[in-house]
């Protein structure tokens, strides 16, 4: 009898996270600073990408509260979502609304005050950001994250980088968006 084939790797399984990751080191204000990703809206889109800034603040020792603050139509708006422990330490979960839509999210590498690597799944598509403390990191920085973006099976034709001027500190009582808590 034949066995049935093993279901294919997913593209997550094969990154590791940061070992021994502190999550109160990670706490604190970073800046979006590139994205790799097949997203279509992305590609189609990426001549109107805003600063994008990004507050970490540790929940019950565990969780990721993650507020993202960035400009729509010149509004500036704060998008709330909360990352769930998964399994592993430096793994997440963030659970969207609806079958199918929880995306994991692993912390891939950071040095804490100056970069750090995510890599966001949904279903079978990956995509990786690096944040920085300031809007811009160094070239080493960006080199290392375009090589962890080729790790992954993705290229610069789906790399973007944010503009580094223009970024929103808060957002009024009417435009937060809550995600899942």
């Amino acid at each position: 009898r034949r066995q049935r084939p093993s279901p294919p790797q997913s593209p997550l399984e094969k990154v590791a996270a940061q070992e021994g990751l502190s999550l109160p080191e990670l706490a604190g204000r970073w800046f979006l600073v590139g994205m790799a990703s097949r997203c279509s809206y992305l590609a189609e889109h990426s001549h109107r990408l805003e600063a994008t800034a990004v507050t970490v603040t540790i929940v019950d020792g565990q969780s990721l509260a993650i507020s993202t603050f960035r400009k729509l139509d010149g509004t500036c708006w704060e998008i709330r979502q909360r990352y769930l422990p998964a399994q592993a330490h430096g793994r997440f979960l963030l659970k969207g609304r609806g079958y199918g839509s929880t995306v994991e999210v692993v912390v891939g590498e950071t040095d804490y005050s100056t970069y750090a690597i995510l890599y966001y799944q949904k279903g079978r598509s990956i995509s990786v950001k690096l944040y920085g403390r300031t809007s811009q990191v160094s070239d080493a920085i960006a080199d290392k994250f375009e090589q962890r973006v080729r790790a992954v099976g993705l290229n610069e034709d789906v790399t973007y980088y944010f503009p580094q001027y223009g970024f929103c500190d808060s957002a009024d009582e009417y435009h937060i968006l809550d995600g899942e808590l």
